[in-house]
């Protein structure tokens, strides 16, 4: 009985936002191994290394691994004292090009960082603690764009501090985030080898990785004070199939997983409400969208019953963009990018069907990973 009311307290918690701190050993101080895995990023690969060697912890090596990039990656991250070392030919996929790196390290943690992506000075030092108890697989940190001026970036600046402030922190709650983010996450060394390195057969490496972990009883922690900032598309052409990877990736995780989901409720319960809602919403908007333009909706009760639905959806989706704006200094733009949030959300919904079709349907399974910029 005790049990049970100590549970339904700690619920009633985790719907007001509240969760207990968790006890890390700030002791813990493992040498550290960097690596970035790069392809023609020879514009942004100096701003990622700067920020690496600018962290608040020790980094005892910084690996780039040129990926037979046909820029000038490669000569820009040796002059600014980085270890290069170049894949004998593009390997395709970013994980491919961080096992070549792995091989490498024999430090206690790795920490990947995309060659896109710029981190918060404490970054690697507020992730570092949580890989102390030896059970935890993987620690990564909150997301926002590094650059936000055109449409599609305010949009994602949006959808991160909503969908990262509540959907991922629901997920770390119960202990099951769906995916370490590869833009930025440290490793236990040893059990990521053991584990056969990042998994090569699928375009979300960090997401198979992080679901393999879950179901094998290994930890993974979200850091919501270790903030990155990857470069976010800033065009329909680099958002969609930024989108399009993500959405076929996660189906191919399941894929992969399929009924072994099931040795994780609490992981299968998110899988499997994000599933749903892909495949629900495309129909939501549709029928929207079809009773607008018939003019039908005025006698039809259902259709106020939606937009009730659809009015408490933006007064959650508003709370937490506000809050997450204020923690993290960003609300007079998020408040600005609010409206286009609502904009794309029809047209993320039809990149999920679209990527559903592709990938379960007609079985054209994505292979090449495609970058977000």
């Amino acid at each position: 009985m005790g049990r049970a009311i100590k549970k339904m307290g700690s619920l009633f918690l985790f719907f007001l936002g509240i969760r207990g701190k968790e006890r890390v050993d700030v002791a813990y101080r493992p040498k550290v191994t960097v690596i970035v895995p790069a392809y023609d990023e020879e514009k942004s690969i100096a701003d990622t290394i700067k920020s690496i060697q600018a962290q608040t912890y020790p980094i005892d090596s910084l690996i780039v691994v040129d990926d037979c990039s046909g820029d000038k990656t490669g000569e820009v991250a040796q002059s600014l004292g980085a270890t290069v070392i170049r894949t004998p030919r593009n390997t395709g996929t970013k994980a491919k090009a961080q096992n070549f790196a792995l091989q490498h390290v024999n430090t206690d943690v790795v920490v990947t960082v995309d060659a896109d992506t710029t981190l918060d000075p404490k970054a690697i030092e507020i992730v570092i603690p949580h890989l102390a108890d030896g059970k935890t697989l993987s620690a990564c940190g909150f997301v926002i764009p590094k650059r936000i001026k055109s449409f599609w970036e305010k949009a994602r600046l949006v959808q991160y501090l909503y969908y990262i402030g509540l959907n991922k922190a629901a997920q770390a709650y119960w202990r099951v985030p769906l995916v370490s983010s590869g833009c930025f996450s440290a490793y236990n060394t040893k059990m990521l080898k053991a584990m056969g390195g990042f998994p090569e057969g699928t375009i979300v490496e960090d997401m198979v990785l992080t679901w393999r972990g879950h179901l094998e009883g290994k930890k993974t922690k979200f850091c919501p004070k270790a903030v990155c900032y990857p470069k976010d598309p800033s065009n329909w052409k680099q958002y969609k199939g930024q989108m399009m990877r993500w959405n076929r990736g996660f189906l191919q995780c399941i894929a992969i997983s399929r009924l072994g989901l099931l040795k994780n409720i609490r992981l299968a319960f998110f899988v499997s409400w994000y599933l749903l809602s892909g495949i629900i919403n495309p129909l939501l908007w549709g029928w929207l969208l079809w009773y607008l333009a018939s003019r039908l909706y005025q006698s039809h009760p259902y259709f106020f019953l939606f937009f009730f639905g659809l009015f408490l959806e933006i007064i959650i989706v508003f709370s937490v963009v506000v809050i997450m704006g204020i923690r993290y200094k960003y609300l007079k733009l998020a408040l600005v990018s609010f409206p286009y949030y609502w904009i794309i959300a029809p047209l993320d919904s039809l990149l999920f069907l679209n990527a559903l079709i592709q990938e379960w349907l007609l079985g054209r399974k994505l292979q090449t990973w495609v970058k977000g910029h």
